[in-house]
């Protein structure tokens, strides 16, 4: 028995023998190429090199678009709600009554909140003119251009800081 114990101890010592030497020579055989260890490093470098960018030159840009932005303004100027008015027209026979809704397109900033603070003002303004109108008057396309260039420089007359560029009415009824 004793024999038997040997033999079964050295045939257990070459079979895990010969797996440790398969398991080097399988490590030996796989290898992993070098660059792929430098492409966490890569990419690091790379996002931190852009945010380098948006913060140096990325100001530029946000510059150049609110130039940009300023320009188109000028040019198309900046919309704002005009008033809502009901008026008694001048006719003398028969009462009609005009219905008006506009909106102003102003130059810049300044004139918006000035327009504000001298609604009150613009909104009488704009009352006695087109009261002094009669149904006659408000007829047709070239009648309306007409009021509106009277109601623009009725309204910059009363500007100091910004000016009213165009009138544009989004209601104009006539009974």
């Amino acid at each position: 028995m004793a024999e038997e114990k040997g033999e079964t101890i050295e045939v257990i010592e070459e079979i895990g023998g010969e797996e440790v030497e398969g398991r080097k020579r399988r490590g030996l055989k796989f290898s992993i190429p070098p660059f792929i260890f430098y492409l966490p490093v890569l990419a690091g470098l790379g996002f931190l090199g852009y945010l380098g960018y948006k913060q140096f030159f990325g100001e530029r840009v946000k510059k150049e678009e609110e130039v940009e932005v300023a320009k188109v303004v000028a040019k198309k100027g900046i919309i704002i709600p005009g008033p809502s008015l009901v008026v008694n027209l001048s006719d003398v026979n028969i009462p009609r009554f005009l219905k008006v809704s506009m909106v102003f397109e102003v130059d810049r900033g300044i004139a918006v909140a000035e327009i504000q603070d001298k609604e009150p003002i613009i909104k009488d303004a704009i009352i006695g003119l087109l009261s002094s109108k009669t149904m006659a008057d408000l007829r047709g396309y070239d009648s309306q251009q007409l009021l509106k260039e009277e109601i623009i420089s009725r309204v910059n007359s009363l500007l100091e800081r910004g000016r009213l560029i165009n009138i544009y009415f989004t209601e104009f009824i006539v009974q």
